[in-house]
Protein backbone atom coordinates (compact mmCIF):
# COMPACT_ATOMS: atom_id res chain seq x y z
CA UNK A 1 0.00 0.00 0.00
CA UNK A 2 1.03 3.59 -0.60
CA UNK A 3 0.25 6.30 1.97
CA UNK A 4 0.55 9.90 0.80
CA UNK A 5 0.93 12.92 3.11
CA UNK A 6 0.74 16.40 1.60
CA UNK A 7 0.78 19.95 2.94
CA UNK A 8 2.76 23.15 2.72
CA UNK A 9 6.03 23.64 4.56
CA UNK A 10 5.70 23.75 8.32
CA UNK A 11 2.35 21.97 8.56
CA UNK A 12 3.80 19.00 10.46
CA UNK A 13 3.89 16.23 7.85
CA UNK A 14 7.12 14.69 9.15
CA UNK A 15 6.02 14.79 12.78
CA UNK A 16 2.76 13.13 11.74
CA UNK A 17 4.64 10.22 10.12
CA UNK A 18 7.15 9.86 12.98
CA UNK A 19 4.21 9.70 15.41
CA UNK A 20 2.78 6.88 13.28
CA UNK A 21 5.95 4.88 13.93
CA UNK A 22 5.85 5.58 17.67
CA UNK A 23 2.17 4.62 17.92
CA UNK A 24 2.37 1.74 15.41
CA UNK A 25 -0.62 3.30 13.66
CA UNK A 26 -2.77 0.78 11.76
CA UNK A 27 -0.25 -1.84 12.93
CA UNK A 28 1.95 -0.83 9.99
CA UNK A 29 5.30 -1.17 11.73
CA UNK A 30 4.89 -4.61 13.30
CA UNK A 31 4.59 -8.02 11.67
CA UNK A 32 3.94 -11.51 12.96
CA UNK A 33 6.27 -14.36 12.07
CA UNK A 34 5.14 -17.91 11.29
CA UNK A 35 5.74 -18.97 14.88
CA UNK A 36 3.45 -16.17 16.15
CA UNK A 37 6.23 -13.86 17.31
CA UNK A 38 5.61 -10.14 16.72
CA UNK A 39 8.66 -8.21 15.52
CA UNK A 40 9.41 -4.78 14.05
CA UNK A 41 9.16 -4.50 10.30
CA UNK A 42 12.41 -3.45 8.57
CA UNK A 43 12.35 0.33 8.17
CA UNK A 44 14.02 2.34 5.40
CA UNK A 45 13.89 6.07 4.80
CA UNK A 46 14.96 8.68 2.27
CA UNK A 47 15.27 12.47 2.68
CA UNK A 48 13.89 12.42 6.25
CA UNK A 49 16.19 15.03 7.73
CA UNK A 50 17.81 13.97 11.01
CA UNK A 51 15.66 10.87 11.63
CA UNK A 52 16.94 8.94 14.64
CA UNK A 53 17.94 5.77 12.80
CA UNK A 54 19.19 4.14 16.00
CA UNK A 55 15.87 4.64 17.78
CA UNK A 56 13.85 3.07 14.97
CA UNK A 57 16.53 0.66 13.71
CA UNK A 58 16.14 2.31 10.31
CA UNK A 59 18.36 2.31 7.24
CA UNK A 60 18.86 5.36 5.03
CA UNK A 61 18.61 5.21 1.24
CA UNK A 62 19.31 7.79 -1.45
CA UNK A 63 16.91 8.61 -4.27
CA UNK A 64 19.43 7.18 -6.72
CA UNK A 65 19.34 3.82 -4.94
CA UNK A 66 15.54 3.74 -5.07
CA UNK A 67 15.46 4.72 -8.76
CA UNK A 68 18.16 2.21 -9.73
CA UNK A 69 16.02 -0.92 -9.48
CA UNK A 70 12.56 -2.23 -8.59
CA UNK A 71 11.79 -1.91 -4.90
CA UNK A 72 11.92 -5.69 -4.33
CA UNK A 73 15.60 -5.55 -5.22
CA UNK A 74 16.32 -2.58 -2.90
CA UNK A 75 14.58 -3.44 0.40
CA UNK A 76 13.80 -6.82 1.97
CA UNK A 77 10.38 -8.45 2.00
CA UNK A 78 7.93 -6.96 4.50
CA UNK A 79 9.85 -3.67 4.80
CA UNK A 80 8.46 -0.13 5.15
CA UNK A 81 9.89 2.70 3.04
CA UNK A 82 9.40 6.35 4.08
CA UNK A 83 10.27 8.98 1.47
CA UNK A 84 10.18 12.69 2.30
CA UNK A 85 10.32 15.26 -0.52
CA UNK A 86 8.97 12.46 -2.71
CA UNK A 87 8.85 14.69 -5.79
CA UNK A 88 12.61 14.16 -6.10
CA UNK A 89 12.30 10.38 -6.10
CA UNK A 90 9.06 10.13 -8.10
CA UNK A 91 9.04 13.34 -10.21
CA UNK A 92 6.40 14.33 -12.75
CA UNK A 93 7.05 12.57 -16.06
CA UNK A 94 6.39 13.85 -19.55
CA UNK A 95 3.51 12.11 -21.28
CA UNK A 96 5.76 10.96 -24.12
CA UNK A 97 8.11 9.13 -21.77
CA UNK A 98 7.46 5.60 -20.70
CA UNK A 99 6.93 4.55 -17.09
CA UNK A 100 10.29 3.80 -15.41
CA UNK A 101 10.67 0.21 -14.12
CA UNK A 102 11.13 1.27 -10.48
CA UNK A 103 7.75 3.06 -10.65
CA UNK A 104 5.94 0.40 -12.65
CA UNK A 105 6.98 -2.26 -10.14
CA UNK A 106 5.07 -0.39 -7.40
CA UNK A 107 1.96 -2.25 -8.58
CA UNK A 108 3.41 -5.38 -6.93
CA UNK A 109 3.94 -3.94 -3.45
CA UNK A 110 1.47 -6.35 -1.84
CA UNK A 111 3.20 -9.35 -3.35
CA UNK A 112 6.35 -8.50 -1.42
CA UNK A 113 4.68 -7.15 1.72
CA UNK A 114 5.99 -3.63 1.18
CA UNK A 115 4.46 -0.39 2.49
CA UNK A 116 5.48 2.97 1.05
CA UNK A 117 4.85 6.28 2.84
CA UNK A 118 5.38 9.37 0.71
CA UNK A 119 5.51 13.04 1.77
CA UNK A 120 5.40 16.06 -0.51
CA UNK A 121 3.84 19.51 -0.62
CA UNK A 122 1.24 18.83 -3.32
CA UNK A 123 0.21 15.59 -5.05
CA UNK A 124 0.47 17.19 -8.51
CA UNK A 125 4.26 17.18 -8.01
CA UNK A 126 4.33 13.36 -8.19
CA UNK A 127 4.28 11.04 -11.18
CA UNK A 128 0.69 10.35 -12.21
CA UNK A 129 1.37 6.60 -12.17
CA UNK A 130 2.27 6.85 -8.47
CA UNK A 131 -0.76 9.02 -7.71
CA UNK A 132 -3.10 6.41 -9.14
CA UNK A 133 -1.67 3.77 -6.78
CA UNK A 134 -2.23 5.76 -3.56
CA UNK A 135 -4.47 3.91 -1.10
CA UNK A 136 -4.82 6.71 1.48
CA UNK A 137 -4.15 10.41 1.08
CA UNK A 138 -3.85 12.76 4.07
CA UNK A 139 -3.60 16.50 3.47
CA UNK A 140 -2.71 18.96 6.27
CA UNK A 141 -3.71 22.58 5.77
CA UNK A 142 -3.04 25.66 7.85
CA UNK A 143 -6.18 27.63 8.75
CA UNK A 144 -6.70 31.03 10.33
CA UNK A 145 -6.75 29.27 13.69
CA UNK A 146 -4.66 26.11 13.89
CA UNK A 147 -4.25 23.23 11.44
CA UNK A 148 -6.76 20.87 9.90
CA UNK A 149 -6.30 17.36 8.53
CA UNK A 150 -8.26 15.91 5.58
CA UNK A 151 -8.16 12.26 4.54
CA UNK A 152 -9.40 10.27 1.53
CA UNK A 153 -8.97 6.68 0.40
CA UNK A 154 -7.62 7.91 -2.93
CA UNK A 155 -5.29 10.62 -4.18
CA UNK A 156 -6.95 14.02 -4.47
CA UNK A 157 -5.28 16.73 -6.53
CA UNK A 158 -7.98 19.45 -6.27
CA UNK A 159 -7.09 20.88 -2.87
CA UNK A 160 -8.40 24.44 -3.24
CA UNK A 161 -11.39 23.44 -1.11
CA UNK A 162 -10.57 20.04 0.41
CA UNK A 163 -13.65 20.06 2.63
CA UNK A 164 -15.87 19.97 -0.47
CA UNK A 165 -14.25 16.86 -2.00
CA UNK A 166 -16.46 13.79 -1.73
CA UNK A 167 -15.47 11.10 0.76
CA UNK A 168 -13.44 13.47 2.94
CA UNK A 169 -12.76 12.81 6.62
CA UNK A 170 -11.61 15.93 8.46
CA UNK A 171 -10.38 16.72 11.96
CA UNK A 172 -8.28 19.27 13.79
CA UNK A 173 -4.56 18.62 13.83
CA UNK A 174 -1.71 19.60 16.10
CA UNK A 175 1.85 18.41 15.39
CA UNK A 176 2.61 15.75 18.03
CA UNK A 177 5.38 17.03 20.29
CA UNK A 178 6.44 13.51 21.23
CA UNK A 179 7.83 13.10 17.69
CA UNK A 180 10.04 16.20 17.76
CA UNK A 181 13.08 14.61 19.52
CA UNK A 182 13.40 11.91 16.85
CA UNK A 183 14.01 14.04 13.75
CA UNK A 184 15.34 17.46 12.78
CA UNK A 185 12.38 19.78 12.64
CA UNK A 186 12.25 23.14 10.86
CA UNK A 187 12.99 26.03 13.19
CA UNK A 188 10.81 28.35 11.18
CA UNK A 189 7.54 26.49 11.43
CA UNK A 190 8.08 25.68 15.10
CA UNK A 191 8.29 29.39 15.89
CA UNK A 192 5.34 30.45 13.72
CA UNK A 193 2.51 32.14 15.56
CA UNK A 194 -1.09 32.17 14.47
CA UNK A 195 -2.68 35.59 14.09
CA UNK A 196 -6.34 35.70 14.96
CA UNK A 197 -8.26 37.38 12.11
CA UNK A 198 -10.01 40.67 12.72
CA UNK A 199 -13.30 39.03 11.78
CA UNK A 200 -13.05 36.76 14.83
CA UNK A 201 -12.49 39.72 17.15
CA UNK A 202 -15.38 41.56 15.50
CA UNK A 203 -17.64 38.55 16.04
CA UNK A 204 -16.70 38.39 19.73
CA UNK A 205 -17.45 42.10 20.17
CA UNK A 206 -20.78 41.80 18.35
CA UNK A 207 -21.86 38.84 20.48
CA UNK A 208 -20.85 40.70 23.65
CA UNK A 209 -22.80 43.79 22.57
CA UNK A 210 -25.88 41.70 21.75
CA UNK A 211 -25.69 40.01 25.16
CA UNK A 212 -25.36 43.35 26.94
CA UNK A 213 -28.28 44.93 25.09
CA UNK A 214 -30.36 41.79 25.49
CA UNK A 215 -29.86 41.83 29.24
CA UNK A 216 -30.92 45.48 29.37
CA UNK A 217 -34.09 44.77 27.38
CA UNK A 218 -34.88 41.77 29.56
CA UNK A 219 -34.39 43.81 32.75
CA UNK A 220 -36.68 46.55 31.44
CA UNK A 221 -39.29 43.95 30.54
CA UNK A 222 -39.10 42.41 34.01
CA UNK A 223 -39.54 45.81 35.67
CA UNK A 224 -42.60 46.46 33.52
CA UNK A 225 -44.23 43.06 34.04
CA UNK A 226 -43.32 42.36 37.69
CA UNK A 227 -42.50 45.69 39.36
CA UNK A 228 -43.22 44.30 42.84
CA UNK A 229 -40.79 41.42 42.39
CA UNK A 230 -38.03 43.75 41.19
CA UNK A 231 -38.64 46.12 44.13
CA UNK A 232 -38.50 43.21 46.59
CA UNK A 233 -35.20 42.02 45.11
CA UNK A 234 -33.70 45.51 45.38
CA UNK A 235 -34.80 45.79 49.00
CA UNK A 236 -33.30 42.40 49.84
CA UNK A 237 -29.99 43.40 48.22
CA UNK A 238 -29.93 46.61 50.24
CA UNK A 239 -30.59 44.65 53.42
CA UNK A 240 -27.70 42.31 52.66
CA UNK A 241 -25.35 45.26 52.20
CA UNK A 242 -25.83 46.44 55.81
CA UNK A 243 -22.66 45.64 57.77
CA UNK A 244 -22.97 42.51 59.88
CA UNK A 245 -21.42 44.39 62.78
CA UNK A 246 -24.67 46.25 63.37
CA UNK A 247 -26.54 42.99 63.75
CA UNK A 248 -23.92 41.36 65.93
CA UNK A 249 -23.96 44.30 68.39
CA UNK A 250 -27.55 43.60 69.26
CA UNK A 251 -27.85 41.55 72.42
CA UNK A 252 -31.08 39.84 73.57
CA UNK A 253 -33.43 42.27 75.27
CA UNK A 254 -36.87 42.29 76.77
CA UNK A 255 -38.33 43.81 73.61
CA UNK A 256 -37.01 40.86 71.62
CA UNK A 257 -38.77 38.37 73.85
CA UNK A 258 -35.61 36.97 75.43
CA UNK A 259 -35.22 36.05 79.09
CA UNK A 260 -33.78 38.73 81.37
CA UNK A 261 -30.40 37.94 82.89
CA UNK A 262 -28.19 39.78 85.36
CA UNK A 263 -25.58 40.51 82.70
CA UNK A 264 -28.08 42.63 80.77
CA UNK A 265 -28.09 45.18 83.63
CA UNK A 266 -24.31 45.48 84.08
CA UNK A 267 -22.90 48.48 82.12
CA UNK A 268 -19.92 47.73 79.92
CA UNK A 269 -18.60 51.17 81.02
CA UNK A 270 -19.01 51.80 84.74
CA UNK A 271 -19.68 55.52 84.34
CA UNK A 272 -22.17 55.03 81.50
CA UNK A 273 -25.54 53.56 82.54
CA UNK A 274 -26.65 53.68 78.91
CA UNK A 275 -23.98 51.07 78.08
CA UNK A 276 -26.06 48.29 79.63
CA UNK A 277 -26.49 45.43 77.11
CA UNK A 278 -30.22 45.68 77.72
CA UNK A 279 -30.27 48.86 75.61
CA UNK A 280 -28.22 47.55 72.70
CA UNK A 281 -31.25 47.16 70.43
CA UNK A 282 -32.57 50.69 71.03
CA UNK A 283 -29.44 52.70 71.69
CA UNK A 284 -28.58 54.65 68.53
CA UNK A 285 -26.40 57.69 67.93
CA UNK A 286 -28.50 60.66 66.83
CA UNK A 287 -25.90 63.43 66.79
CA UNK A 288 -22.28 64.11 67.67
CA UNK A 289 -20.25 66.51 69.80
CA UNK A 290 -19.40 69.71 68.00
CA UNK A 291 -18.08 73.03 69.25
CA UNK A 292 -20.91 75.51 69.75
CA UNK A 293 -19.11 78.17 71.79
CA UNK A 294 -15.83 78.89 73.59
CA UNK A 295 -15.59 81.09 76.73
CA UNK A 296 -12.30 82.53 77.98
CA UNK A 297 -11.59 83.62 81.56
CA UNK A 298 -12.54 82.29 84.96
CA UNK A 299 -10.85 79.55 86.93
CA UNK A 300 -10.72 77.17 83.95
CA UNK A 301 -8.90 79.72 81.84
CA UNK A 302 -10.82 78.81 78.68
CA UNK A 303 -13.52 76.19 77.97
CA UNK A 304 -15.35 75.12 74.81
CA UNK A 305 -18.94 73.86 74.98
CA UNK A 306 -21.10 71.65 72.75
CA UNK A 307 -24.53 72.66 71.50
CA UNK A 308 -25.90 70.77 74.54
CA UNK A 309 -23.91 73.10 76.84
CA UNK A 310 -21.55 70.32 77.91
CA UNK A 311 -17.86 71.17 78.29
CA UNK A 312 -15.57 69.58 75.70
CA UNK A 313 -12.52 68.33 77.59
CA UNK A 314 -10.85 67.22 74.34
CA UNK A 315 -10.28 70.85 73.26
CA UNK A 316 -7.04 72.14 74.78
CA UNK A 317 -6.85 75.53 76.51
CA UNK A 318 -4.50 76.84 73.83
CA UNK A 319 -6.90 75.85 71.07
CA UNK A 320 -9.81 77.29 73.04
CA UNK A 321 -8.07 80.66 73.32
CA UNK A 322 -7.39 80.52 69.57
CA UNK A 323 -11.11 80.01 68.92
CA UNK A 324 -12.01 82.87 71.32
CA UNK A 325 -9.63 85.18 69.53
CA UNK A 326 -10.30 84.24 65.89
CA UNK A 327 -13.66 82.54 66.03
CA UNK A 328 -14.85 78.95 65.62
CA UNK A 329 -13.93 77.31 62.28
CA UNK A 330 -16.57 76.62 59.67
CA UNK A 331 -18.61 73.46 60.40
CA UNK A 332 -19.24 71.56 57.15
CA UNK A 333 -21.38 68.94 58.95
CA UNK A 334 -24.09 71.39 60.03
CA UNK A 335 -27.28 71.31 57.93
CA UNK A 336 -28.37 74.95 57.77
CA UNK A 337 -31.32 74.18 55.53
CA UNK A 338 -33.01 72.09 58.24
CA UNK A 339 -32.52 74.81 60.86
CA UNK A 340 -33.92 77.38 58.45
CA UNK A 341 -36.99 75.26 57.74
CA UNK A 342 -37.57 74.57 61.45
CA UNK A 343 -37.49 78.29 62.27
CA UNK A 344 -40.23 79.03 59.76
CA UNK A 345 -42.35 75.92 60.23
CA UNK A 346 -43.96 77.06 63.56
CA UNK A 347 -47.60 78.16 63.08
CA UNK A 348 -48.38 81.68 64.21
CA UNK A 349 -51.71 83.48 64.50
CA UNK A 350 -51.74 87.16 63.67
CA UNK A 351 -54.20 89.82 64.73
CA UNK A 352 -54.56 93.25 63.19
CA UNK A 353 -54.20 95.93 65.83
CA UNK A 354 -54.08 99.58 64.79
CA UNK A 355 -52.71 98.62 61.40
CA UNK A 356 -49.90 96.46 62.89
CA UNK A 357 -49.63 92.66 63.11
CA UNK A 358 -48.91 91.16 66.52
CA UNK A 359 -48.07 87.46 66.86
CA UNK A 360 -49.86 85.78 69.75
CA UNK A 361 -48.42 82.45 70.94
CA UNK A 362 -50.98 79.69 71.30
CA UNK A 363 -53.74 81.61 69.55
CA UNK A 364 -55.65 82.60 72.78
CA UNK A 365 -55.41 85.06 75.64
CA UNK A 366 -53.08 84.13 78.48
CA UNK A 367 -54.62 82.94 81.75
CA UNK A 368 -55.02 85.60 84.47
CA UNK A 369 -52.78 85.06 87.46
CA UNK A 370 -54.63 87.50 89.80
CA UNK A 371 -56.85 86.32 92.65
CA UNK A 372 -60.61 86.31 92.45
CA UNK A 373 -62.62 89.59 92.88
CA UNK A 374 -59.53 91.62 91.90
CA UNK A 375 -60.46 94.94 90.34
CA UNK A 376 -58.30 97.58 88.77
CA UNK A 377 -57.70 100.35 91.19
CA UNK A 378 -58.16 98.38 94.42
CA UNK A 379 -60.10 95.68 96.25
CA UNK A 380 -63.90 95.48 96.24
Amino acid sequence: MIYLFTGNMGTGKTSRVVAMILDNEDNLFKMTLEDGTEVDRPLYFCHVDGLNAKKFKAHELTEEQIQAAPLRDVIPQGAVLIVDEAHYTYPVRAAARGVPPYIQELTELRHHGHTVILMTQHPSQLDIFVRNLVSKHTHIERKAIGLKQYSWYKCVTSLDNPAAVSGVESSGFKPPKKAFPYYKSSNQHKGMRQKIPKAVWALVLILGFIGWKGYGVYSSYQRGVNPEVVQTQEQSQQAESIPEMQVSNRAPSASMGGDLTATLFVPTLAEKPESKPLYNSVRQVKTYERIAACVGGGQSGCTCYSDQATPLAEVTEAMCREYVKNGIPFNPYKDDSQAFQAAYSQPADTHATSGRQVAVMGGKSPQSLMYDNYAKGGLN
